[in-house]
């Protein structure tokens, strides 16, 4: 159970920079982000409805994505967050969002399955176990939920991170941590040399034993050399691999990706895309204030389309990053704006590769291990 937002600077400076960006109903833990919620123990599961009752904004989606959906072409949403909060200080983010509220949107039924990301913001350390059970407390308890990535240190000494590795993955649905910035050197440069003690041997173990890794905040060209010393890693970069909230490909994050792919088992989630139109609505970042994004999908087409000529339709992962992606506004349903920017883009132009966007490449990453 989670509550709280902790009212300080550093809530909006990270927002800001990272996060809408980031998914953040995401703790983060090892790179030191956002302090949200306590974890107060594990909770019975139940929600209640959002309180929202307007009609959401539509993506502009073509025939051809009409045509699909009526055909019940299957929809994995891979970036979801959970957790059980009140009272702080950003209304619109402070109620439950649990399993029935998502279900609750005009597109929750839209969806077969989702991956629950790790949803352990502000948990201490002595409790991190505890908030990876909730989690997947919350899997068992809905068969929607595919499986459950969720939050370890990959930071602290082997012994002890292979312990905490073999207890979760005791069960099937645990398939993977979310790690960030935090396993760099404090105050140097970000670069493979800079990644603390302790890491690779912590991701070679989870490569070893068939586990993934989602990531924000490391550079693709960091990510493909982790990959390299630690053969078998499935890496995700979240969120459009952090790219700017911009229509633009900019030349930086541009080769960022192009080095990202020279390793083959980095996949790139195409999550929250909306947020992409936020600098263009209200001339900032995407952050805590909600704006009215822009439905044209033709707008996010050069970004997609970049990634898709650089990583293909095999290592395209779709996902929501709900309710973060709210931010998009309060009238907004999200999550269905997001599937008909999608299906939009790839019913236009890439129809063929729609159902490994859309489902099958989150089978190969995110299914339960055997």
């Amino acid at each position: 159970m989670f509550t709280n937002f902790q009212k300080d600077e550093r809530l909006m400076k990270n927002r800001q920079s990272s996060d809408v960006n980031n998914g953040s109903a995401t703790t983060r833990g090892v790179d030191g982000a956002l302090t949200r919620r306590e974890l107060l123990g594990a909770s019975a599961l139940g929600a209640g409805l959002l309180a929202s009752g307007a009609t959401p904004l539509m993506a502009d989606e073509s025939k051809a994505g009409a045509a699909a959906r009526r055909q019940g072409r299957r929809v994995i949403d891979a970036h979801v967050h959970l957790w059980k909060g009140c009272c702080g200080s950003v209304p619109w983010m402070e109620v439950d969002r649990m399993p029935s509220d998502y279900d609750a949107r005009v597109g929750g039924p839209k969806v077969d399955k989702v991956v629950l990301i790790e949803s352990s913001v502000g948990v201490t350390p002595d409790k991190i176990i505890q908030s990876n059970l909730w989690m997947l407390q919350a899997a068992a308890a809905d068969g929607k939920i595919l499986s459950v990535v969720g939050n370890l240190d990959v930071t602290q000494a082997p012994a002890t991170f292979s312990q905490q590795v073999t207890q979760l993955a005791a069960n099937k649905k645990w398939v993977g941590v979310r790690i960030g910035g935090g396993i760099f050197q404090p105050n140097v440069p970000r670069s493979f040399s800079s990644i603390l003690p302790n890491v690779m041997t912590n991701l070679t173990l989870m490569a070893k034993q068939g586990l993934e890794i989602d990531t924000l905040g490391i550079p693709g060209e960091i990510l493909s050399q982790i990959g390299a010393a630690a053969p078998g890693l499935t890496i995700v970069m979240d969120h459009f691999a952090g790219k700017p909230t911009t229509f633009d490909v900019e030349d930086s994050w541009k080769a960022d990706m192009q080095a990202a792919a020279g390793y083959a088992g980095l996949n790139i989630k195409v999550s929250d895309v909306h947020k992409l139109s936020s600098q263009v609505v209200t001339g900032l970042p995407a952050g805590l204030t909600q704006f009215q994004p822009v439905a044209d999908s033709s707008l996010y087409a050069p970004t997609l389309e970049f990634l898709w000529r650089t990583f293909g339709e095999d290592r395209l992962i779709f996902g929501t990053n709900w309710p973060v992606s709210d931010a998009g506004g309060i009238f907004v349903d999200s999550i269905d704006l997001e599937i008909g920017i999608m299906e939009s883009f790839l019913a236009e132009q890439y129809v063929g590769g729609r159902d490994k966007v859309m489902y099958e490449n989150a089978l190969r990453v995110y299914s339960p291990r055997k």
